[in-house]
């Protein structure tokens, strides 16, 4: 089952390209729901207790112990899901946009390539597509997007691509000297503490980049604003995600005992990282600013979660990543409409709620989810993230909690001058299309809030936290 969260984006990729005019977009968008559904009901199966998806496997070089092997569990499962709900919503929200079939076709090979991290069991399969996330990414940005897409995607190249390099080394270096890119041998492969901080390190270049980690995250602001709404949105969504997966899945099952004694310091970035996205996001005056440095905050607090190592911390980064990923996708969406109203990306003079009371409810509930009130996923996330850092490191944990101010601050301050105050500026309310995006979308994020153990009870702890013996 596996395999199929690769051929359906990559045939859709395919008829993308044939001459069908507006098809194309009803193909990504079909696409993305039809992942998200067979990976929803290989998830279920998961929840209800059923063995965990095989790989499937395909030998390709047996010297070196490599194989195209590909697999699930439930943590890859409910970001899978989570990937084909976005890319279906940024697909629909793709409107206008110049040499449709090129930009779909290139839009399902994104999404190809996201899924192929999640379900990739060999090292170098995992390579190949996380380095393959970057072609389309790179051209959906450099081909469509604002007036600074050159130097932006530039930097995130240079960025991702450095730390790439790094990840590629540590790859090579274990699978030959384990002589196995598998996974799961590998993480019966015994490494001493001193290899094990080193492999750590060379795996986080990367993950810490994509994430982005604080403070390799100077390509972010810059990547949000020039890249087309619908690119930020998966960006942000679920191409971050990927590093949350490559930390949970990789670096703390390989390398635990390095990953323990790097904990105090990844842990202390995380929580600078946190604070420092919240305070910069209170001090923006547009919209895409705003979300770039609140997902920034977030982003870090659920690095903060999967630091911890611990099944309390891996299951509040799962349901975090699902909620960051929901609500930032409702607020670019809600972003879009506004710069539809007002020409740029701007707060705009305010008094936008007198004639729009739709467009402010929306607004206010994507805006409650990011700060975290209870009934959300946001609270559900961000709680059981700080009650499992307070339970390992008191410190951070405490220190933590002071985002919950940051948020509120930036959020309700956006309401107040974007849709609020004197009535200086009228505008059309959300229409149909536009509700129809945001509607499924507030709705999972609500269940989630109410009924968390839906995503939670799928992040299974992985195999090797127990203590490994040392060895080289």
């Amino acid at each position: 089952m596996a395999a199929d969260m690769l051929i359906v984006p990559l045939v859709a990729a395919l008829a993308c390209l044939l001459p069908i005019g507006a098809l194309a977009r009803a193909l990504a968008v079909a696409s993305g729901l039809i992942v998200a559904l067979v990976a929803g009901a290989d998830a279920w199966g998961l929840y209800r207790s059923a063995p965990a998806d095989p790989a499937d496997a395909l030998v390709w070089a047996a010297p070196l112990g490599a194989s195209f092997s590909l697999g699930s569990d439930g943590f890859s499962g409910a970001l899978l899901v989570l990937g084909g709900v976005l890319f279906a919503v940024g697909a629909a929200a793709s409107d206008g946009v110049a040499a449709p079939r090129a930009y779909f076709a290139t839009w399902c090979l994104l999404q190809a390539a996201v899924s192929g991290v999640f379900v990739a069991r060999d090292l170098i399969v995992f390579f190949v597509f996380w380095e393959a996330m970057l072609v389309p990414l790179a051209l959906l940005m450099w081909q469509w997007g604002g007036s600074d897409r050159r130097a932006a995607t530039f930097r995130f190249l240079l960025y991702t691509m450095a730390g790439s390099a790094l990840l590629l080394l540590g790859i090579v270096a274990l699978g030959i000297g384990a002589r196995t890119f598998d996974l799961a041998r590998l993480a019966a492969y015994r490494l001493s503490p001193s290899s094990q901080v080193i492999f750590a390190l060379l795996f986080l270049a990367a993950f810490a980049v994509k994430l982005p980690l604080f403070p390799f995250h100077a390509w972010l602001p810059r990547a949000y604003s020039a890249a087309p709404v619908p690119v930020a949105l998966v960006l942000s969504g679920i191409v971050a995600k990927t590093a949350v997966y490559g930390i949970a899945r990789i670096c703390l099952v390989l390398f635990p005992i390095g990953m323990s004694l790097l904990a105090p310091y990844l842990v202390a970035l995380a929580t600078v990282g946190t604070l420092y996205g919240a305070l910069l996001a209170t001090r923006q005056r547009d919209t895409r600013g705003l979300i770039a440095f609140a997902s920034l905050s977030h982003l870090n607090l659920i690095g903060l979660a999967v630091f911890l190592a611990t099944p309390a911390g891996l299951q509040a980064a799962l349901l975090a990543s699902v909620s960051h990923g929901l609500v930032v996708a409702a607020l670019f969406l809600l972003a879009a409409a506004l710069a539809r109203r007002l020409g740029d990306h701007s707060f705009g003079p305010g008094g936008l709620s007198a004639g729009a009371p739709v467009f402010v409810s929306f607004m206010t509930l994507a805006i409650v989810a990011a700060i975290g009130v209870p009934g959300t996923s946001g609270f559900a996330g961000e709680f059981l993230i700080l009650a499992a850092a307070v339970e390992r490191f008191p410190g951070a944990g405490a220190v933590a909690t002071l985002v919950v101010i940051g948020a509120a601050v930036y959020g309700l301050s956006f309401l107040r001058n974007a849709f609020f105050g004197p009535v200086s500026i009228t505008g059309s309310d959300l229409g149909w299309r536009e509700r129809g995006l945001l509607i499924p979308v507030l709705v999972l994020v609500f269940v989630l809030g109410v009924a968390p153990r839906l995503v939670t009870d799928l992040a299974v702890p992985p195999t090797a936290s127990a203590p490994a013996s040392t060895g080289r």
